[in-house]
């Protein structure tokens, strides 16, 4: 067999626009090779297969490369986006904020507009009242109200009739009531006497009866008995009601000295309590004292421990810096002699002491926020506290070297201001202005400009100069920076010929041209301001001026003396606090904190006392409220024995009857029979009469109801009429108030005219700053919805960003995917090769293998050709043939016990190949000693020895057949010999 070469042909694509286009791997089709004639193709395609591989991994790689740079750029993207949309959030917020705000100012317009409206009214209906307060209104108006005065009286009057009559009225139907009542119980005693009777007549009958006499009898001297008990029950109650009273009495005395005693013990708590209110009030007054003092002197200490100081070095004189001045023209011109060398050494020595100068930060300070930090824009109040902060650090150091103080006033601190506009409207620096880079110094014709606006003959010099400024959020900022600032001039100003401490410091001579020496003038103000120039060398710079004057004088008219008023400057002092002012204040502060604290003390032992005293009355009140509720829980006794010896009475009444009854039962019974006839009619007599009075209460009650019913509705009817009065003097007192009210209109027409006035002017004036809030606010929300806008335009802008970085990002995801997919393509086409080469080298290696077994087989005896069964020699055996794998015998029986292997041998059941040697033996016979027989077949001679069993056996031979043979021996010799020529058949032997 030729071997054959698997190889696999696979397309690798080329990139295009950042796109791999491949054949698809399962696509890709398998040839077949030679190996002999076509080596020379097999490693041309070799190498072109590692080609492929190092392209698709270049590509792999650089669509790596361009996925990572595409994530990158898209995150970049998102970060952006969500910056855009958290900037549109914040904006929104604020938009929405400032919505309601404008809604706030909205409805604080509307409602100081409608406050406007109803003002006008009010104005108008004034004025309309006013043209009708003649002399006739008002007298008419006073006529009116005397009628309806009239009217009031006369109501009132009918009212009352009204009254009265319902309660006459009231009375009628109370007697009335009382009438129905007495007859009720009338109609009650008459039932009663009704019943007695009839039992008197019950009792007759039953004396009457012989047999009832002893109980007669019986009862009689019981009723007796009874009505001795009750005697000296009526006694007993009579002597108890007597305790009663007496006891009653004593309780009455003890409630009412009880509640004399809760009385004074209420009065007591009253007044304890108001007593300890104000104490309370005088203790949170004088606590509110002592804590103001407190923090006055807190603040106090504050301010001294954090008070700056500027200190100079050693030897910093006027006298050592003139010294130095007057030395150092010398040496400019030439005429110094070596004394005037030694003064400018002198000056350089003590200019070039080290000196500890550091700013003190102050907690006040900072909390004294700027808007915005915006420097340019200090409040008034901030920049005088500047003026003054200046002017306290040059004072001790202008009274040190003996000049006269600085002061600060509304004037100056104006002019400052003005100073630093007019810089910011010349463009100026030190180097000129933004177009002229030429030194200059400062704005002489500025500060001029600003000294005639002030009419004054010189304001000095603009003290400062240029510096980079940095921003300031508060005061402390601000302060400190100044501070720098001011050491600055006053210790590093060599560059300047210490021109800006000479003028800090009041050192000007006549050589100047400012006006003189500071002891010449009367007095010297400071301002501080700041500017923002382009400078030219520096970029923007803030320019830091200090008005160390003006001076306080104007010339005369003839320019030949000063005077000094000037009405275009401000004076107005701004007082300047010093370091022994805060110290004289502190003390006067500890005084007063002293004597707040020793008041507070007083005010808490006050204080003391009177909770004290409250608390001890209001114990005293709770001991003589519970002595009083004691009092008042003793039972009253009176009413209850006054019940007990009434009832007493009552049952000696009724049991004296009841006696006098039985008695004369008992008379009766003990009589003869007229005298219980006589009994017995008298009762019944009784009877008659109890019954005809029943008869006439019955009679009488219902007559009282009647009326009771009729009094009844009159009082209704009354009672309605008088409502109805009480509604007219209630109508008339409203017109009354309602004609008073227009007399009073007409005659302060002139003042309500005013009140209107003024009401209508506040209302006005109210309006404007509310509708100036208005506007502002609206204009805030406009530029905020354009901010709002603009952010939104910003995520669009960034979302349309990152969607196109995301597209991009997909795209090199896809493209790197597909250049995967190629490489991948070519690991799995190399595996599959190697895959088939191993399959078919197992393949070689098998047929290898089943050639040689198959030789082997062919070789060792029976084996399969084909549906043929053969032996070693190649001879047919005969009967047998091959069918479905399985040996089948000439009756188209599966031979059983034999099976073919692989290599196509014919084996028993173990496995073993059969062969013409063994065959006999592996048909399961029993070799006997037996002649050996020659048989000629097809011309070929075979010798055999005839196998004779000892005993026939089912299917001794391996085919089907029987279950049971009998065969003869000479049956199973010819049997034998047949299948020996059936396996010893002839036939070909076939070429592999």
């Amino acid at each position: 067999m030729k071997k054959k070469v698997l190889t696999t042909t696979i397309a690798t694509g080329l990139m295009a626009a950042g796109v791999l286009t491949t054949q698809n791997p399962a696509s890709a089709k398998a040839d077949t090779v030679p190996t002999g004639d076509n080596a020379t193709s097999t490693n041309e395609v070799a190498t072109q297969e590692s080609d492929a591989k190092t392209i698709a991994q270049n590509n792999v790689n650089t669509a790596q490369t361009n996925l990572d740079k595409s994530k990158a750029d898209t995150q970049n993207a998102s970060d952006s986006l969500q910056q855009a949309k958290a900037n549109e959030t914040t904006v929104q917020k604020a938009v929405d904020e400032q919505t309601g705000k404008v809604s706030d100012a909205q409805n604080n317009v509307d409602k100081a507009q409608a406050d406007v409206t109803t003002a006008q009214n009010g104005l108008t209906a004034a004025q309309e009242n006013a043209k009708n307060a003649t002399e006739t209104n008002i007298q008419a108006a006073k006529d009116n109200v005397a009628t309806q005065e009239q009217n009031v009286a006369t109501a009132q009057e009918q009212a009352k009739q009204a009254s009265d009559t319902v309660t006459e009225q009231t009375n009628k139907v109370s007697n009335a009531q009382e009438t129905v009542n007495d007859a009720q119980k009338n109609t009650s005693a008459a039932q009663a006497d009704v019943n007695t009777a009839q039992k008197a007549v019950d009792d007759a009958k039953t004396v009457m009866d012989p047999a009832n006499v002893q109980a007669t009898v019986d009862a009689a001297n019981k009723a007796e008995a009874q009505v001795n008990q009750d005697k000296q029950d009526v006694a007993t109650a009579q002597n108890n009601l007597e305790n009663a009273k007496a006891a009653d009495a004593t309780r009455q005395t003890n409630i009412d000295n009880a509640q004399k005693a809760v009385d004074t013990a209420q009065a007591n708590v009253e007044f304890s309590t108001k007593q300890a209110q104000e104490m309370k009030d005088q203790l949170n007054k004088y606590q509110g004292i002592k804590d103001a003092a407190q923090k006055e002197v807190d603040g106090l200490n504050d301010k001294l421990s954090n008070v700056n100081i500027i200190e100079l070095p050693k030897g910093y004189t006027k006298e050592a810096y003139r010294a130095w001045n007057e030395a150092n023209y010398k040496k400019y011109i030439g005429t110094a002699t070596a004394e005037d060398l030694q003064a400018i050494k002198n000056w350089e020595d003590i200019t070039s002491q080290e000196v500890n100068n550091s700013y003190k930060h102050n907690k006040i300070d900072e909390d004294n926020k700027i808007l915005n930090g915006d420097i340019h824009n200090l409040t008034q109040s901030q920049l005088e506290e500047l003026a003054t902060f200046t002017a306290s650090l040059l004072n001790p150091l202008r009274k040190q070297i003996g000049s006269i103080p600085l002061e600060v006033s509304k004037g100056s601190v104006e002019i400052a201001q003005d100073v630093a506009k007019k810089y910011e409207q010349d463009n100026w620096t030190a180097w000129g202005n933004v177009k002229d880079s030429t030194f200059k110094g400062h704005d002489i014709n500025g500060l001029v400009e600003v000294a005639n606006k002030y009419n004054f003959q010189d304001i000095g010099e603009n003290l400062g100069g240029n510096a980079l400024m940095y921003g300031s959020d508060n005061m402390d900022q601000l302060k400190e920076y100044t501070y720098v600032i001011l050491v600055d001039m006053l210790l590093h100003d060599g560059d300047s010929n210490w021109g800006h401490a000479r003028a800090a410091l009041g050192l000007l001579n006549n050589a100047d041209s400012y006006g003189g020496d500071d002891e010449q003038v009367d007095h010297a103000y400071i301002g501080v301001s700041f500017d923002n120039i382009p400078g030219a060398l520096m970029g923007s710079q803030e320019h830091f001026n200090f008005m160390y004057t003006p001076y306080g004088y104007v010339l005369n008219e003839d320019n030949t003396a000063r005077i000094s008023t000037n009405e275009k400057f401000n004076a107005t002092p701004v007082a300047i606090l010093s370091t022994e002012d805060l110290v004289t204040q502190l003390n006067t502060a500890k005084a007063k904190l002293a004597s707040a604290t020793d008041a507070l003390n007083k005010a808490k032992d006050a204080d003391t006392q009177a909770q004290q005293i409250l608390t001890k009355n209001k114990a005293e009140l709770t001991t003589a409220q519970d002595n009083l509720t004691k009092a008042q829980n003793v039972p009253v006794q009176t009413a209850t024995a006054q019940k007990a010896l009434t009832d007493a009475q009552n049952k000696l009444a009724a049991d004296t009857k009841i006696n006098e009854d039985a008695q004369a039962k008992k008379e009766a019974a003990l009589g003869d029979e007229a005298a219980k006839q006589k009994v017995l009619d008298q009762a019944k007599a009784n009877l008659a009469t109890a019954q005809k009075a029943l008869t006439d209460a019955q009679a009488k009650q219902k007559a009282a109801e009647n009326s009771l019913s009729a009094e009844k509705a009159k009082l209704a009817s009354l009672q309605q009429v008088a409502n109805e009065k009480t509604q007219d003097v209630k109508a008339a007192q409203v017109a009354l108030d309602d004609v008073k009210n227009k007399l009073a209109a007409l005659e302060n027409a002139p003042l309500l005219v005013k009140a209107a006035e003024d009401k209508l002017a506040a209302a006005q004036k109210a309006l404007d700053p509310v509708e100036n809030v208005l506007v502002s606010e609206k204009a805030k929300l406009s530029a905020l919805k354009q901010d709002l806008a603009d952010a939104q335009a910003d995520v669009t802008t960034a979302q349309k960003n990152y969607d196109e970085k995301l597209a991009i990002q997909t795209k090199a995801q896809t493209d790197l995917d597909n250049a995967k997919k190629v490489l991948q393509a070519i690991y799995d086409r190399e595996a599959l090769e190697a895959q088939i080469a191993a399959q078919e080298k197992a393949r070689e290696e098998a047929e290898k293998k089943a050639a040689a077994e198959k030789a082997q087989a062919e070789k060792n005896g029976y084996h399969v050709d084909g549906n043929k069964v053969v032996d070693e020699n190649g001879n047919q055996v005969a009967n047998w043939t091959v069918k479905n794998g399985q040996i089948i015998d000439n009756k188209g029986k599966v031979v059983s016990g034999l099976t073919i292997n692989k290599a196509g041998a014919v084996v028993n059941k173990t496995g073993q190949q059969i062969n013409s040697k063994n065959v006999v033996d592996n048909l399961q016979f029993k070799r006997t000693q037996a002649p050996v027989v020659q048989s000629k077949v097809a011309g070929k001679t075979y010798v055999s020895t005839v196998v004779a069993p000892e005993k026939a056996k089912t299917n001794a031979l391996p085919q089907t057949g029987e279950k049971e043979s009998k065969t003869t021996l000479v049956g199973a010799i010819l049997v034998g010999l047949g299948s020996l020529v059936g396996l010893f058949g002839l036939g070909r032997k076939k070429e592999y």
